[in-house]
């Protein structure tokens, strides 16, 4: 069993459903885990290439075992994408979430789309959510998609945020200048909660 705190509320689906209907061109996935997320976002790309008939690709980055908490192995979620028949929409690397954003240009309107849908979930706290929204807000395209795993109280108390004083992620998203002046969001609830952020399209500089 894969194991992933989406399991019990079932955002693999919620995730796979937004993609099918938002129909997003480019995809990437900070944090991967066992591979419950990437598989349903590679299952929504494959749903687009047969309803659109355009093949795109997942760029997936974990540190895999070089994190120093929970991880899994990166030859443990190609055979979970294998297993499903995903594994040819999914890129696979190991690579840091504050480092990758260097492979991709930042968006320039009417002539580089940028990515268009962004999955972040990296033991996040309000701290990583700052940090990562600077880093990778230039590289979203007009109406690209941003979903971060939490926004809830509930998910800012549990036990390791209390036990180290991590800064509120709810709170960083509600008061952060670039989600708010950049972006409409709102929160499902649900433990662990996921909030789903969709680029304004005539708010670009």
């Amino acid at each position: 069993m894969i194991n992933s705190s989406y399991i019990a509320n079932n955002f693999g689906e919620l995730i796979k459903q937004h993609i099918i209907a938002w129909q997003p061109a480019s995809f990437v996935e900070l944090g991967v885990l066992e591979g419950y997320s990437t598989l349903h976002i590679a299952q929504g790309i494959k749903e687009l290439e047969r309803l659109r008939g355009y093949k795109g690709k997942l760029d997936a980055y974990d540190l895999f075992e070089d994190y120093e908490f929970k991880h899994s192995t990166q030859e443990q979620v190609q055979h979970l994408l294998l297993e499903h028949e995903v594994l040819d929409y999914v890129n696979l690397q190991k690579g840091s979430a504050y480092e990758v954003y260097k492979n991709y240009p930042d968006m320039v309107l009417d002539e580089i789309r940028g990515i268009e849908f962004l999955h972040i979930d990296i033991s996040n706290t309000g701290k990583v959510i700052k940090d990562l929204i600077e880093l990778w807000h230039p590289k979203i395209g007009q109406r690209g998609i941003v979903m971060i795993e939490g926004g809830s109280e509930e998910r800012d108390n549990v036990e390791w945020m209390v036990k180290y004083n991590m800064p509120s992620i709810k709170k960083e998203i509600e008061t952060n200048p670039i989600i708010n002046k950049y972006y409409f969001y709102g929160t499902f609830f649900q433990y662990p909660s996921i909030t789903i952020m969709l680029r304004k399209w005539w708010n670009v500089k």
